[in-house]
């Protein structure tokens, strides 16, 4: 058998669910006989300005920088739109590093949810997630904060297919064609996204991937 060559991915993720996700993802293209390449994924919990530091690079790169708008408030709108100034900035440090977007509005539970359904309408706080990781996965949860518990959220990964990822590429990109049909996405500092929820980018890191290694 032909052996296959690696093809290396970087990310810079805000917390334990991210990064435990695409520990997953990188398994599920790896269970794959009939991939093109190995995904080998290098996945950092911190911001965009700290990964440019912690990450050796000898040739350009793409690192994926997967964070969270959280809620259209003053304070976390600043803290996201901080997050894309960071990302601009660290691209202007002569290390050949070019950063892609990969927001979800509210949160990164809206990804988690598109595996399994569809989520079109507006809601006011992330806490609303719950009641749809509940009923999708057959789980009981009652906070957020049990669900992102390390061992319960590996419970929630192991029902996710790579299918199941195909389907919330497919999702996500409905909600874009949505809010696409409503207006253009804001751009601040070279990034687009958009400040109504649900909204997200993170099917286009995921889509690309999947491409790439032929799954």
């Amino acid at each position: 058998m032909e052996e296959k060559r690696n093809k290396k991915y970087f990310f810079s993720v805000e917390g334990e669910t991210e990064f435990l996700y695409f520990q997953h993802l990188q398994k599920l293209i790896q269970a794959v006989d009939t991939r093109t390449v190995n995904p080998v994924f290098r996945i950092e919990k911190c911001p965009p300005g700290k990964i440019t530091k912690k990450v050796w690079i000898v040739s350009p790169c793409i690192i994926s920088a997967v964070f969270d708008v959280e809620d259209d408030d003053e304070p976390h709108r600043i803290r996201f739109e901080n997050t894309l100034k960071e990302m601009n900035a660290s691209e202007k440090l002569g290390k050949s590093i070019k950063f892609e977007l990969g927001y979800s509005n509210i949160d990164f539970e809206l990804w988690i949810i598109l595996h399994k359904k569809d989520l079109f309408g507006n809601i006011g706080n992330k806490v609303q997630y719950l009641k749809n990781i509940n009923q999708i996965f057959g789980t009981k949860f009652e906070a957020l904060r049990e669900y992102k518990v390390e061992r319960n959220f590996l419970q929630i990964l192991s029902k996710i297919t790579l299918d199941d990822v195909k389907a919330a590429i497919e999702r996500a990109e409905k909600i874009t064609s949505q809010r696409m049909s409503e207006g253009a996405p804001i751009k601040t500092y070279g990034y687009e996204w958009f400040d109504k929820n649900p909204a997200l980018s993170v099917q286009n890191v995921i889509k690309k991937i999947l491409v790439e290694c032929g799954v």
